[in-house]
């Protein structure tokens, strides 16, 4: 393990005297952000009356599938332990003994903002979705259950199939001028 992971790691996970609403934002965050992301996604097509959403939307979910499979695979080759299998830290959120490195909601959401950031018309909505990945992402070290560079690397794989899900889209994709 990288000694600098290590430490960020335990400067960004709350302690046992962390205070209440640090922990019960950080599990929210970590384990219900579902919710948000809804919102901010309900919020865009009412502003943007869904046409302009259809493509970064289509991207989207292209790109989490893709960095799904690539989290999978890196998973399945280097199964990381996570901090609180070393007993490292403090755990805040039930969770499985799965491989810790990529992060797969880092994944996931980046994927997801970046989908949208590239697509000048859906650029605020990009914006608010790289906020919510931030606080995802780093709920996930106070919490426990990742290391930061599970995080930062999700988030690069994340940005990456985003880009990779475009090449493919822009390979099909006619959308009409009407």
């Amino acid at each position: 393990m990288i000694a600098s992971d290590r430490k960020l790691f335990l400067l960004l996970n709350a302690d046992k005297d962390a205070p209440a609403w640090v922990i019960d934002a950080g599990r929210f965050l970590a384990a219900h952000s579902h919710w948000l992301l809804l919102l901010v996604l309900m919020l865009g097509l009412a502003v943007y009356r869904w046409r302009p959403l259809v493509r970064p939307t289509l991207a989207a979910l292209l790109a989490m599938a893709l960095g799904a499979v690539i989290c999978e695979v890196i998973g399945q080759v280097w199964d990381r332990p996570r901090p609180f299998e070393l007993g490292l830290g403090y755990l805040h959120l039930g969770h499985s003994g799965s491989p810790s490195f990529p992060s797969s909601h880092a994944t996931a959401y980046a994927a997801l903002a970046v989908s949208f950031l590239l697509v000048a018309e859906c650029r605020i909505v990009g914006w608010i979705l790289v906020v919510l990945a931030g606080l995802v992402s780093v709920s996930r070290v106070v919490v426990g259950v990742h290391y930061p560079l599970d995080i930062a690397v999700g988030a690069a794989l994340g940005g990456l199939a985003a880009v990779a899900a475009y090449a493919l889209i822009d390979r099909v994709w006619k959308p009409s001028t009407s």
